[in-house]
């Protein structure tokens, strides 16, 4: 049989006993031909519904492109599987420069929908503590690629994946962008966009919803992230660099809009964020993290000069932090940032926070006064903050100017605080991602705050 530009998944000759095996033979249609182009359309003919029922992974090989047109695809109950994988992930020859898959796209058109389905139970905690019984989270992705270059997923709505939504691991030279995310901390983890170790040159733009973890994640772990060695790409490095993020709008549950860490000697450099609006439908941990706290993920801190060459342009949020600084920072830009609404700290330097040629200015706090708590805040009073200079704020109804320390501030206009322009004092805050979540790590959370806005939280 002839084809012409495409394959079509609702082509008789594709139909499989189930909804994976029909389009996983339409993909296969495709690459034998050489044809490389599968659409999935609204209609499934097997069922004549408006739906798809994926039960096993469907693989995608190099030289593809899957055009979801106005289709709804939703994992089976129960299962532990991704939606759509890269052919060689998981397998021996996907881990060296030789596996490496070149050319597959993920394409939505109209209302293409991805959906994680009913919930299988598997949590990271039970890993954790059997992992012979309970698999790694990543079966849980619903489109993962490894060691992938030249890619693009683009034009797809997300609803409440089981784990993280999209997940790209020594991956480069891609286009991530026009996702919609719609996932509100029924589970935990559900992030967005996450770069894992060895990502480079890609862009990530035009993401709009709400996730129940970090929007957008940029995490180097090499212990953390190669489950047990099985993902590591002989000759590729684990550092994350040249990554371009821009117009996220968006709000997530407690955690990061933008999340920027790495540990273990992984680097991440040459980073641009810009035009991040927060919506403020729920309540951030902060707009960008940067770094981390977790004494789990801090096995191996990143040292000075691993973290570097970051601009961040052009933010509003509402959430609990405009910034957290919790470990060291060389080359940064901050220009024109605004917190406003229930956000309470501006700019919160935690204890392992260093700076090396690290600019903030045009910087606006204007949060609501009951929840205005300071403009800048301190950990540490003692610890060397290294060059940290900052220019041009402007400053209304804060609780206080500084918390834990006084710094030079340039150009500085402020309001009259409350309490007072400094204090020695750490704030209380509460924990914005136990305003939404009921369980971390499996575990219930005691004494969770009841502002949850979301409904029957």
């Amino acid at each position: 049989m002839e084809y012409r530009n495409e394959i079509s998944a609702a082509a008789p000759e594709c139909r499989g006993k189930d909804d994976s095996e029909t389009i996983q033979n339409a993909v296969d249609l495709a690459a034998s031909s050489g044809i490389g182009k599968v659409v999935i359309p609204r209609i499934n003919p097997r069922t004549g519904e408006p739906i798809w029922i994926i039960g096993r992974t469907v693989y995608l090989p190099s030289d593809t492109t899957v055009i979801l047109d106005n289709c709804h695809l939703r994992l089976e109950d129960d299962v532990r599987s991704n939606i759509f994988r890269n052919s060689k992930a998981f397998k021996p020859e996907g881990n060296t420069l030789e596996g490496e898959e070149h050319d597959i796209r993920i394409i939505g058109i109209g209302n293409a929908v991805l959906d994680g389905g009913k919930p299988n139970g598997l949590c990271e905690q039970l890993h954790r503590d059997d992992p012979e019984k309970y698999p790694n989270m990543n079966v849980n992705l619903l489109i993962f690629m490894h060691n992938v270059r030249n890619f693009e997923v683009r034009g797809i709505k997300f609803i409440e994946s089981r784990w993280w939504a999209v997940c790209f691991m020594f991956c480069r030279w891609g286009i991530i962008s026009d996702l919609d995310f719609r996932m509100y901390g029924t589970l935990e983890n559900q992030d967005g966009v996450d770069l894992r170790i060895g990502c480079e040159y890609i862009t990530i733009e035009n993401i709009t919803g709400i996730t129940g973890d970090d929007t957008v994640a940029l995490t180097a772990l090499p212990r953390e992230m190669t489950f047990e060695g099985e993902l590591y790409v002989s000759g590729k490095s684990f550092d994350i660099h040249d990554i371009t993020i821009r117009n996220i709008i968006s709000s997530t549950h407690g955690c990061g809009i933008v999340r920027l860490l790495c540990e273990d000697r992984a680097k991440e450099y040459n980073i641009t964020i810009t035009d991040i609006k927060d919506t403020g439908e729920t309540i951030a941990g902060a707009a960008v993290l940067i770094g981390t706290t977790d004494k789990f993920l801090m096995r191996e801190p990143h040292k000075m000069g691993e973290f570097k060459n970051i601009i961040i342009r052009n933010v509003t949020t509402t959430a609990q932090r405009g910034i957290s600084f919790c470990e060291s920072v060389q080359n940064m830009i901050v220009e024109n940032f605004t917190v406003y609404g229930k956000n309470e700290i501006g700019l919160r330097f935690y204890d392992n926070f260093e700076g090396k040629n690290v600019r903030i200015r045009d910087f606006t706090y204007d949060s609501d006064p009951e929840n205005a708590d300071s403009v800048f805040c301190f950990a540490d009073a003692e610890s060397d903050i290294g060059e940290l200079e900052i220019e041009r704020v402007r400053a209304s109804s804060p609780k206080y100017i500084f918390r834990g320390r006084e710094i030079e501030v340039k150009d500085f206009v402020y309001e009259a605080p409350s309490e007072g322009v400094f204090t020695h004092e750490k704030p209380n805050l509460r924990s914005a991602y136990g305003r939404y979540h009921k369980y971390s790590y499996g575990k219930l959370i005691e004494n969770r705050p009841d502002d949850s806005r979301f409904k029957n939280s």
